[in-house]
């Protein structure tokens, strides 16, 4: 009912709200363009006025007589005194905004000036001198700074001699506040307008809200209008941004005002909000009048409508509110007796039922919420009974990813395969709690599938006895190494692929996955449970994983296994080449020991027992000698390079009990590793210096031989170089006849 009522009522309050609010914005508008305007035609006609009034005044005969003197000749006559006077009273017209006016000469030098000050100061570089000099009409100035706290405007017309030669200009200078008080008077008494005048470059002129914003801009000028304002001294010699107020959508709306005259923004900082703005162009001046209002003061009448709306909605809410409440309390009271009998059921008191007393649309309701309870009633029964055998398979599915996760986690670090395959199965059996568990791995023919672990009563004899199965012929597991399919065995005693086994005679059901690899079955984990139909479609998806991850563990121990024998042989091969090399180095010489007694280093024949060599093959230092009388302390660290010992540095000490500290076997032992590495660097090279000359002398002997032609020369040649190559050798050739 609320809705029924109140909808009506926004609606129409709303549009007629639109409707004020763009009547009266239209209106401010037409009013606002009207004022600004106003105020433009005002300011033309004081500016054209007072133009129009200096070009008069130029043309007095006083002027163009006493400019028409020599230099020499102007100080001190009566053409100078009736000059002098006819500015003074010209002048006198505004006392409060006229400055002065003044007389000067073509050069641009004031000759009399009716302020009495600035006399012989040279002007020819202001704006207004330059600009009359050469128009035959009078001009007016922007806004400009006389000095850093005065601010002007300035009219000049150029004054010529009886023969139309120009000879000077009379200057009218203004305070700009005149420009204030033309705009105020335009305005009136009102007190919300505020009317802004702006140059060409947006400097502001006027302002009757804020005129310490005079010769400010909307926005910071770009550079080369910035230095231009302050040639022309409409800015001081300070900072771009202290001369302007960041009003950027003021002066892009300005931008726009030939098209758009009227808009909305902020203008003034004293005005919260934003304010409706008219434009209008001066005719005589490429300047603008920006003439505002606040908007919310010709928006009153739109607040106000939509107070009264407010209350209009409040009292119709209240009056449908009661209506509503006395029309419900007749319908809501049985159907509050039919929400306690719905409490009470939603409590679990099923027996609960709905009285009919009428037979209207709630009594059909009462008898219809009666037999929903039944239906109900009836129906949580079976569903509790679901539930039940839900949350066993749940349970069961739970406990076999718990499983599979920590079967996964036990044999990640497993290497060894038959710990591997033991730990699977036994965690596998223990946690599912199943009769059987065995692990099958096909053999190299692919011919059995050999039990390799298992856990079960019957697990030791049926290892013992090298329980086999043969692949695509026997059993659950044959079938399943031969397809690679997962096969489960409800019920043992009616199925015809099961085989069975004297050794579990309590099988009842049976599921046998694949161990693949790469596509490949490997082997097969068999599952035997001693109850019939323990297994199902979700066991097969389930434990698979199991088994994916058991296959991928025996991959990997296989693998490990691999490269450990291969790490293994490769270990032996180079040690066995290292040894080789260094018999093979030390036979090609004399002595291979060498000693150093504080003076000098020189050989002396290798003399280690063998027993000691074999006590240093561990690698670890051996210290002889020591707190014996009459032998030598001696710290005996192995030259080891790949677990081979190729050598061996004795230290001496003459002291018997001196006691070898662990810095100075540890120093030892460094220099040792030191030793060894750059042992084998300087074999290696000695090699590769001998197989690099031998291969040299190859290619002499090569390039000596084909360069013969003659059987004869070949055979000679040969013989000499290498003659010369191996010394000490008997070398000869021999040909054998046709017959041979």
């Amino acid at each position: 009912m609320l809705f029924i009522a109140l909808t009506p009522l926004i609606i129409v309050s709303t549009r007629n709200i639109t409707q004020t609010q763009q009547a009266l914005t239209k209106g401010a508008e037409v009013s606002l363009r009207s004022s600004a305007q106003q105020t433009a035609n005002s300011l033309d006609t004081f500016i054209q006025s007072t133009l129009n009034s200096i070009q008069i005044e130029s043309q007095f005969s006083d002027f163009s007589e006493y400019l028409t003197l020599a230099r020499s000749e102007q100080a001190g006559n009566i053409e100078q005194a009736k000059a002098r006077d006819l500015l003074e009273k010209i002048s006198g017209k505004d006392p409060v905004n006229l400055i002065s006016y003044a007389l000067i000469d073509s050069d641009g030098k004031i000759l009399l000036d009716s302020a009495g000050v600035g006399i012989s100061t040279d002007e020819s570089g202001e704006v207004y001198f330059s600009q009359v000099r050469f128009s035959e009409r009078p001009v007016v100035t922007a806004v400009t700074y006389s000095d850093e706290t005065t601010t002007i405007i300035q009219f000049a017309a150029r004054i010529l001699n009886k023969n139309g030669d120009f000879i000077g200009v009379l200057r009218a200078k203004y305070n700009s506040a005149v420009l204030q008080a033309v705009i105020t008077e335009s305005v009136g008494e009102t007190t919300d307008a505020s009317v802004l005048l702006l140059d060409q470059l947006n400097i502001r002129m006027a302002d009757t809200k804020n005129p310490d914003l005079v010769l400010k801009s909307i926005i910071p000028l770009e550079l080369p209008d910035y230095l231009l304002a302050v040639d022309t001294k409409r800015f001081l010699n300070t900072p771009r941004e202290e001369q302007a107020t960041n009003y950027l959508d003021l002066d892009l709306a300005l931008d726009n005002a030939a098209q758009q005259p009227f808009f909305q923004t902020e203008i003034s900082p004293n005005t919260a909000g934003d304010d409706s703005i008219a434009v209008a162009f001066l005719r005589t001046q490429p300047w603008t009048v920006a003439y505002s209002r606040p908007t919310s003061l010709f928006l009153a009448d739109v607040q106000k409508q939509i107070n009264s709306n407010i209350i209009l909605l409040v009292a119709t809410s209240i009056i449908a509110a009661v209506i509503a409440t006395l029309i419900a309390r007749a319908l809501t009271n049985p159907i509050a007796a039919l929400a306690k009998v719905a409490n009470l059921i939603s409590q679990g008191d099923f027996s609960a039922r709905a009285q009919v007393k009428t037979s209207d649309e709630i009594g059909t309701l009462a008898i219809t919420f009666n037999s929903m309870t039944s239906q109900v009633q009836s129906l949580l029964q079976g569903l509790e009974q679901r539930i039940q055998e839900r949350t066993v398979d749940l349970q069961k599915n739970t406990l076999q990813l718990e499983t599979i996760a920590d079967v996964a986690r036990e044999i990640a670090i497993i290497r060894d395969m038959d710990t591997l395959l033991n730990v699977s199965v036994n965690l596998i059996q223990e946690r599912l709690k199943y009769y059987h568990v065995g692990i099958f791995l096909v053999d190299e023919l692919n011919e059995y599938a050999v039990l390799q672990a298992a856990s079960s009563i019957a697990a030791e004899k049926m290892l013992k006895n090298n329980y086999k199965l043969k692949v695509g012929q026997t059993g659950l597991v044959g079938n399943v190494t031969r397809t690679g399919q997962a096969y489960i065995a409800l019920d043992v005693g009616k199925d015809a692929v099961h085989f069975e086994n004297p050794y579990l005679p309590e099988t009842r059901s049976e599921i046998t996955l694949p161990l693949r690899s790469h596509s490949l079955t490997i082997g097969a984990l068999d599952i035997q449970a001693v109850i019939p139909n323990a297994f199902g479609e979700r066991d097969i998806q389930t434990l698979q994983i199991l088994a994916d991850q058991l296959s991928a563990a025996i991959e990997n121990a296989q693998l490990a296994q691999q490269v450990t024998g291969t790490l293994s042989e490769l270990t032996k091969t180079n040690q066995m080449h290292t040894q080789q090399a260094w018999q093979s180095a030390i036979s090609l010489r004399e002595n291979p020991a060498y000693q150093y007694d504080g003076l000098k280093v020189t050989s002396i024949p290798q003399n280690l027992p063998f027993e000691l060599l074999k006590e240093l093959e561990n690698g670890k230092p051996i210290i002889t000698g020591q707190n014996a009388v009459g032998t030598k302390n001696t710290l005996m660290i192995p030259l080891m390079l790949l677990n081979q010992v190729i050598g061996v540095i004795g230290l001496e000490q003459e002291d018997p009990y001196h006691a070898w500290t662990e810095e100075e076997i540890a120093i030892a032992q460094a220099a040792a590793n030191r030793a060894a590495l750059t042992l084998e660097n300087a074999r290696l090279l000695e090699d590769s210096q001998r197989r690099a000359a031998r291969e040299q002398a190859i290619g002499q002997i090569s390039a000596k031989i084909g360069a013969g032609t003659e059987i004869e020369t070949i055979l000679k040649t040969a013989i000499r170089e290498l003659g010369i190559q191996i010394s000490g050798t008997q070398i000869m050739v021999e040909i054998g006849g046709e017959n041979e």
